[in-house]
């Protein structure tokens, strides 16, 4: 299944958002009952017949433009409603009943969305062209789908693209439950461009499936990394930028795609200098506090990725982003040891600030760096 939100900035599933010209209402944030849908007791003014109401999602806004949707329901018809509209897609389903929990579990963060979906029953759906990127992991169940006349199945630990290069696709899936991630045009096309500078713009994936089954293993790794950080609840700009652009190398690695990389240029050699080399590190100290990336510090000082790369590894035996890292977590130190007693200053909100996620890698890093750890800093 894929998402609506491939060219810009995902939205939120459902009946958050307009969608097909019906425009629907926002609600507040409300505790619901797992999204299972409720029955109200008889009233005379219905003549003694019950009304069922409609799930609503479970809807949390985390700030810095993430949004949280939980939806959950164990009534056919409204789970295929609310999923035909979240994936933007011609559902049915095929001799489906009430009984079994339909689930949707969807974080978005902006340039990219992660979600968990659980279908026990069996749903059939179509697509119409698009160009949009979504990557789809299945955990349990059967996926048939059936692209220009070629027939395929998908069983747990499969890993695939839905809608590849646009074409339309008709599929089914049967007590399927798989995980789901949503790539913005935007963080495909900064990929490629770090891949391969000959090939700018979005790249065509060329094929359905990962290379190799190892491929597939690196894929759920890292989705499931990305997923876990997004549970903490973070919402540092460094962060979600550095999960979102991983796991857009990670699909150009792991997907037959045009901006497979070749050979370096001339100028990539040429340029990896000392002169290349203290321009990008005089960059990263002005900004290491801004969402930047590899490709942002190769603009910078004009020259391309690869003969940044260069320049680091030549002379510095290091990368750059590494490098960046690195005065991060210089700057994760200062901030600690500048924090005075009562200032309401903590070891994990000042990770967060400069783009560590998860507290045991930046302690187990910081404790590398300095020999103490980030604890024992704060408390002077």
């Amino acid at each position: 299944m894929t998402g609506t939100g491939g060219v810009t900035s995902a939205k939120p599933a459902g009946p958050l958002a307009p969608r097909n010209g019906r425009t629907t209402r926002t609600e507040p944030s409300r505790p619901v009952t797992g999204g299972v849908t409720r029955t109200e007791p008889s009233r005379p003014a219905t003549g003694g017949v019950t009304r069922t109401e409609p799930s609503r999602p479970a809807v949390t806004r985390t700030g810095g433009g993430v949004t949280r949707t939980e939806f959950r329901t164990r009534r056919a018809e409204e789970a295929g409603r609310y999923l035909g509209d979240a994936y933007g897609l011609s559902l049915r389903l095929g001799a489906a009943t009430d009984g079994p929990e339909y689930s949707l579990v969807r974080t978005d963060a902006g340039a990219f969305t992660d979600g968990v979906v659980s279908l026990p029953a069996r749903i059939e759906f179509s697509t119409d062209e698009v160009t949009d990127l979504t990557v789809v992991a299945v955990s349990a169940g059967l996926f048939e789908r059936t692209t220009a006349g070629v027939d395929e199945r998908f069983t747990a630990g499969d890993v695939l693209l839905v809608r590849p290069g646009g074409r339309p696709c008709f599929a089914r899936h049967t007590g399927t439950r798989c995980a789901t991630v949503n790539l913005s045009a935007e963080l495909l096309a900064e990929a490629a461009a770090t891949a391969n500078p000959r090939r700018p713009g979005v790249p065509r994936f060329t094929g359905t499936t990962a290379s190799d089954p190892s491929l597939a293993v690196l894929w759920t790794r890292t989705r499931d990394f990305v997923a876990e950080t997004l549970t903490t609840g973070v919402t540092s700009p460094l962060v979600l930028g550095q999960a979102g652009r991983l796991l857009a190398a990670t699909a150009l690695t792991v997907f037959p795609n045009t901006a497979s990389a070749e050979g370096p240029l001339p100028a990539d050699t040429r340029d990896a200098t000392p002169g290349t080399l203290h321009r990008a590190i005089a960059f990263i100290d002005a900004n290491a506090d801004a969402d930047i990336s590899l490709a942002d510090i190769a603009a910078a000082v004009h020259v391309t990725p690869r003969a940044l790369q260069y320049a680091f590894r030549g002379h510095a035996d290091t990368t750059p982003l590494s490098h960046l890292r690195r005065v991060r977590l210089a700057r994760a130190h200062a901030d600690l040891k500048a924090a005075g007693p009562g200032a309401g200053v903590t070891v994990a909100g000042v990770a967060t600030r400069w783009g560590f996620a998860h507290q045991g890698r930046f302690a187990a890093a910081y404790r590398r760096m300095y020999g103490t750890s980030p604890g024992a800093t704060l408390r002077g």
